[in-house]
C-alpha cells in the first residue's frame, strides 16, 4: 500500500549557510509545493563528504513522520553523467545523487524500491549543469511531499544497481574489537565503527579498556557526567555506536585525531 505523503521535507546539505544555496533549494521547493514543510537536518556536512550524509540520513530518517521526503544534497559529480535517484523505504521517501548516499540504507536492507529520476517535465524550465539540488531534486521532493506517486518520476531499477560505498566496520576477535574513527561531531565527540551490537561478547562494559591515539580510557559508560569536567568518556551514542567524549570538552582536539584512526576495546 503506497505511503501517504505527509507533507514534510527534511533538508541534508554540505552547502553552509553563508552563500544562499539553501535559501534558493528551499524556494525552488516552496514554488512547487508552497505549503510543503522543510527541516534543515543538517547544512554541516563536510564538504564532498557523501558518508558523512549517509551517517546523518541513516541515523535520523526515523524521527520523521511516515511519508516524509528526506532530500540529501552532497553531489560532488553535479552535472556529470551521476544519476539521480527516488527511493522507498520503510514508510519515507529518499531524493539524493546516486553516489552512496543510500549506502547505509541498501546495508540493511531497508530500501523496497527505486526509481531514476528521469521525467524532465518534473524539473525547473531552466535547469543549470552546477546546482540539480535546486533545479532538480528540490522539485522532485516538492513533488513527492505533495502526493506524487514515486513511479512518476522515471523508470524503476534494482537496489543493486545503486552506487554502495565501502562502509568501515569492527573486527570482533574474542574479547578485543578493533575499529577507526568514523565521525567528529560539531562538539570534538568522536564517533567510532564499533557498535552498541560489536560490544555483545562483554559480560561488564565497565571491565573493558579503549585505546585511542595512545591514550587508556577505562569502561564505558552511559552519560558524559559520569566523567569530571575535562576528563575522557567512552560511552554508546544515540545512534548506537561507541562514542569518545571529553565532558565540558572536545576530545578530537584533546586526542589530536581525526577519520580513520584507530580504536581498539579490550577486555580487562
Amino acid at each position: 500500500m503506497p505511503v501517504r505523503a505527509s507533507g514534510l521535507i527534511s533538508l541534508t546539505t554540505d552547502f553552509g549557510l553563508h552563500d544562499p544555496y539553501v535559501g534558493q533549494m528551499k524556494g525552488a521547493i516552496l514554488q512547487r509545493h508552497p505549503v510543503a514543510q522543510l527541516v534543515d537536518l543538517s547544512h554541516a556536512i563536510p564538504r564532498q563528504d557523501i558518508l558523512g550524509a549517509a551517517l546523518v540520513l541513516h541515523s535520523s530518517y526515523a524521527f520523521f513522520p511516515a511519508g516524509t521526503v528526506h532530500l540529501v544534497v552532497v553531489d560532488p559529480g553535479v552535472g556529470s553523467q551521476r544519476r539521480i535517484l527516488a527511493a522507498e523505504a520503510q514508510g519515507h521517501y529518499f531524493v539524493a545523487p546516486d553516489n552512496g548516499t543510500f549506502s547505509l540504507l541498501l546495508r540493511d536492507q531497508l530500501v523496497q524500491r527505486v526509481y531514476l529520476v528521469e521525467e524532465r517535465g518534473l524539473f525547473a524550465e531552466t535547469v543549470s549543469t552546477t546546482f540539480h539540488g535546486r533545479d532538480i531534486m528540490g522539485p522532485i521532493a516538492a513533488a513527492l511531499a505533495s502526493g506524487m506517486p514515486i513511479s512518476t518520476v522515471g523508470p524503476e531499477v534494482l537496489p543493486a544497481s545503486c552506487v554502495c560505498l565501502e562502509i568501515p566496520v569492527a573486527q570482533v576477535a574474542g574479547q578485543k574489537i578493533m575499529g577507526q574513527i568514523l565521525q567528529i561531531d560539531h562538539f570534538g565527540n568522536i564517533r567510532t565503527t564499533i557498535r552498541q551490537t560489536d560490544l555483545r561478547g562483554f559480560v561488564d562494559p565497565q571491565q573493558c579498556q579503549v585505546m585511542l591515539s595512545g591514550q587508556q580510557i577505562k569502561g564505558i559508560h552511559t552519560t558524559y557526567a559520569e566523567a569530571g569536567p575535562g576528563d575522557l568518556v567512552a560511552l554508546i551514542d544515540s545512534a548506537g555506536y561507541l562514542e569518545i567524549a571529553v565532558n565540558m570538552g572536545n576530545a578530537a582536539e584533546h586526542l589530536q585525531c581525526g577519520t580513520g584512526d584507530a580504536v581498539e576495546v579490550t577486555s580487562l
